[in-house]
């Protein structure tokens, strides 16, 4: 991996915030996060983590910390900005992306994972490669690691798919099923209270109303409910419409449960006919073919 350039600057451009809370204590072995606890040997010398109100650093004991560069703390690699304190999330250096993790800024290495919706491998070096450029359809939890909320979920929805799903049905028929209960069991709002998708699915289970985010969320509990896979779509131009994208009999499809003013069904539409409705009313399906894995020409 390349390393940043080294710089080396004295603690006291910190000394009052540090000094406040070495004085309080908060930050002594004891208090620290997990994550950061201990102390190492280093080539300057040895020092401890330290947290204010910007985030995290690593100061030694001799008051120095470090800047603009790379270190290897407790054998995770971490990166340290202009003004010392640690990153997270994306890093990007001489054109190479590093995911440091959000929570403890460790960075990624010899692993896989989906980030945004997104896969990516990381080298040993830490390097990102992207292994599917297309969003991934949500990831459901096995069930002994579902919260308490995402098994009410799941009931609500054994419950409504109980009337609409059967054994020798085709997939076309379960979802054509599926389409029109939420068409016709939820009422449109214009609001929804969140956009975490499993609580927007409860909501609009419980109170049947909601708007295209809880359409979407709902339909998203159903379908995943039912085994059919669902990538959430986002309308490009203002990131203000949500729908679903499954699969039918292995292809891809759109499938929109909200109703527009405009009339219209949209299941199991390619992307062709998405496409051609927004470009008879104001671009209302604008989306980035990019992102999402193509449906059928026809």
């Amino acid at each position: 991996m390349k390393r940043g350039r080294l710089y080396i600057m004295r603690g006291n451009k910190k000394s009052k915030t540090a000094a406040a809370i070495l004085l309080t204590g908060a930050l002594a072995f004891g208090s620290v996060s997990t994550a950061f606890a201990g102390v190492i040997g280093h080539g300057i010398s040895a020092g401890k983590w330290q947290q204010d109100s910007i985030g995290w650093w690593y100061q030694y004991y001799n008051s120095y910390y470090p800047v603009n560069k790379w270190e290897f703390i407790n054998g995770y690699w971490y990166h340290f900005g202009p003004a010392g304190y640690m990153d997270t999330g994306w890093y990007t250096e001489n054109g190479v992306m590093y995911y440091l993790d959000p929570t403890n800024g460790n960075m990624y290495r010899n692993c896989q994972s989906v980030i945004d919706g997104f896969t990516y491998d990381f080298d040993d070096s830490g390097a990102a490669k992207v292994e599917n450029h297309y969003k991934n359809p949500v990831v459901i939890p096995p069930e002994g690691q579902k919260s308490d909320l995402e098994k009410l979920v799941d009931a609500m929805c054994d419950d409504v798919l109980s009337g609409l799903v059967y054994d020798g049905m085709t997939d076309r028929q379960k979802l054509t099923n599926i389409y029109y209960w939420v068409r016709s069991n939820l009422s449109y709002s214009g609001h929804s209270a969140t956009r975490d998708w499993v609580t927007e699915a409860y909501e609009g289970l419980r109170r049947h109303r909601g708007d295209c985010y809880t359409y979407f969320a709902v339909t998203q509990a159903l379908l995943t409910r039912a085994g059919f896979p669902s990538i959430e779509v986002i309308r490009c131009t203002d990131n203000d419409h949500f729908w679903n994208l499954t699969q039918c009999d292995g292809q891809w499809y759109h499938f929109d449960t909200t109703p527009r003013a405009a009339g219209g069904t949209f299941c199991l539409l390619t992307d062709a006919q998405m496409l051609a409705y927004s470009a008879a009313h104001r671009g209302c399906f604008a989306f980035d073919q990019s992102l999402y894995p193509p449906t059928p020409l026809y």
